[in-house]
């Protein structure tokens, strides 16, 4: 009974025109348009969306940061997105607390809302087995699980730190 009903769910939002997201557009901390898509070669996308009025937020960051810098770019990117800030206020936060993370802008909460997210922080993965999402705050040994299921950890080839997309 519950297998018939996830396939009449999977099917109706299928009808529906659910699937994968759009690109999203996000800004760079200088104002620029930068969108992350992901293609069927191209590598699994974490954004974690934050503020940094957030205590949560700001406890999470350090710990994402440290277990991200496992990644390897060109098959997982791990992406800070402030939510509803402006730059000045987000290079102020990053100037007294600077993470090892790209850093980019959802000026309006467009993306954070767009991906069913109403909390903070909050968490959009875009993998190749799929997109899902979490709110509520990730302990760093579950950042460091998490994205080790993603292929981040020990040996990981080109685990380095991170670039902007």
């Amino acid at each position: 009974m519950r297998r018939r009903r996830l396939l009449v769910c999977t099917g109706a939002l299928a009808l529906l025109g659910a699937g994968p997201p759009a690109p999203i557009a996000l800004r760079t901390l200088e104002g620029a348009e930068t969108v992350i898509q992901r293609g069927p070669d191209g590598p699994d996308w974490v954004l974690h969306f934050w503020a940094s009025w957030c205590p949560e937020c700001i406890e999470e960051l350090p710990a994402l940061a440290r277990a991200a810098q496992a990644c390897d770019p060109a098959r997982v990117r791990v992406i800070a997105v402030n939510v509803a800030e402006t730059p000045e206020q987000v290079r102020q936060y990053l100037s007294g607390n600077p993470i090892a993370l790209s850093v980019l802008l959802d000026p309006r909460g467009k993306a954070w809302r767009g991906a069913g997210l109403w909390g903070m922080p909050a968490n959009l993965w875009w993998t190749q087995g799929g997109v899902r999402t979490r709110e509520g705050p990730t302990r760093a040994e579950e950042w460091r699980r998490s994205l080790g299921e993603l292929g981040c950890g020990e040996g990981a080839p080109g685990a380095v730190g991170h670039e902007a997309p």
